[in-house]
């Protein structure tokens, strides 16, 4: 899981020596493999991050975890897996292409802060600077051969909220008596979600969703205390910092009609991943003409998930593109759900494509392939 991906940074290590690929140990338990072709030039990167969640597995698949309670439920084992699979190929064909590639097989991009940042901190975009950066994500509601990227904001901001909700405790049978926390609670909720549906435009994006909630001891006992917590997905800085203000107005509006208190944290994640649309457009050109014309599909909207690769792309142009790695003929489960599964067919699309892609970008702008 994050920052346990001890025996994962070793058999990626392992792997990388067998192949015979330069490498070094990063932000604990990362790894940065980099290979210098035929002669220097660009230097172009592609993230893999490596980690696991939290979840017992329910597939039954052959490459199902062998550990209770850890696994690979993003497709992060298949990220690594073409990762090093193109180290191969461009291992085998060094003479044949110039300039330098870097993959940063990333620790912890499932616990923030992740493990992009401190990996920059570490020097990886530096000796040789970074040109460019690439990230492909599995997908599991795209077939294997097919891709998916937009130019401009392709995900989105992911925040946190804590929030406590604070009464007075006393006998269910005699509320009066008490401040109700439950009942607090439960008029937040309702209300936050009218945040998105009536206070922001219905053209921007933006999500509220509270995932846990604790309150209440018994049946016939007046709740004194309710904790809760959720996710604010947005996409502009603007609407992000608006959601942030009203929910702690709603807060204040209810606490105070019913006499209690609240404790509110509001934590900024990941910032929104922001693709250059100058590569975005190179590549999606680029993997139409290489692997046809229906291989890319440009998506209209944002995805409101995130992903700290939004950092890296922060500091150099880069692009992150869905993979298809769904399958046709059993039903396919969304990620983080201890039912999601790769298709093993889509692998070899998925190294061909990142293959290709990395190829692309160690060109200048505009030359052509040799």
């Amino acid at each position: 899981m994050s920052k346990e991906e001890h025996n994962t940074q070793l058999f990626i290590q392992q792997e990388l020596d067998r192949i015979g690929i330069s490498h070094r140990a990063m932000a604990g338990t990362g790894v940065c493999a980099e290979i210098t072709g035929a002669a220097p030039g660009r230097t172009v990167l592609m993230r893999c991050d490596i980690d696991a969640l939290p979840i017992d597995e329910a597939t039954g698949l052959d490459y199902s975890s062998i550990h209770p309670g850890v696994m690979h439920a993003c497709g992060h084992d298949a990220h690594t897996t073409i990762g090093l699979a193109i180290l191969t190929v461009l291992k085998e064909r060094q003479s044949e292409w110039t300039g330098t590639v870097k993959i940063m097989f990333q620790p912890t991009e499932e616990a923030q802060p992740g493990g992009a940042k401190p990996m920059i901190e570490e020097g990886i975009l530096e000796n040789p600077a970074v040109d460019a950066a690439l990230c492909l994500h599995t997908n599991p509601f795209l077939t294997p051969g097919t891709f998916e990227m937009k130019p401009g904001y392709m995900l989105a901001n992911t925040d946190r909220v804590y929030l406590t909700l604070t009464g007075k405790g006393g006998h269910a049978a005699a509320p009066q008596q008490g401040i109700d926390a439950i009942a607090m609670a439960g008029q937040f909720l309702s209300a936050a979600q009218s945040i998105v549906s009536r206070q922001i435009s219905p053209l921007d994006h933006a999500v509220i969703t509270f995932g846990t909630i604790q309150g209440g001891t018994a049946s016939n006992v007046l709740c004194g205390q309710v904790d809760i917590s959720g996710t604010v997905r947005t996409i502009l800085p603007e609407t992000q910092d608006k959601i942030e203000a009203q929910l702690e107005r709603l807060l204040q509006t209810v606490t105070e009609f019913w006499g209690g208190t609240y404790a509110y944290t509001y934590s900024k994640g990941y910032p929104a991943s922001w693709n250059d649309p100058a590569l975005t457009t190179r590549l999606t050109h680029s993997l139409n003409s290489a692997f046809g014309e229906t291989t890319v599909s440009v998506n209209e909207h944002p995805y409101m998930s995130g992903d700290d690769f939004s950092i890296v792309a922060n500091e150099v142009p880069s692009v992150f593109m869905y993979w298809g790695t769904g399958s046709l003929e059993k039903e396919n489960f969304p990620w983080h759900n201890a039912n999601y599964h790769v298709n093993l067919d889509s692998l070899k699309y998925g190294a061909a494509a990142g293959l290709h892609c990395l190829l692309e970008l160690l060109k200048e702008e505009g030359a052509e392939r040799v």
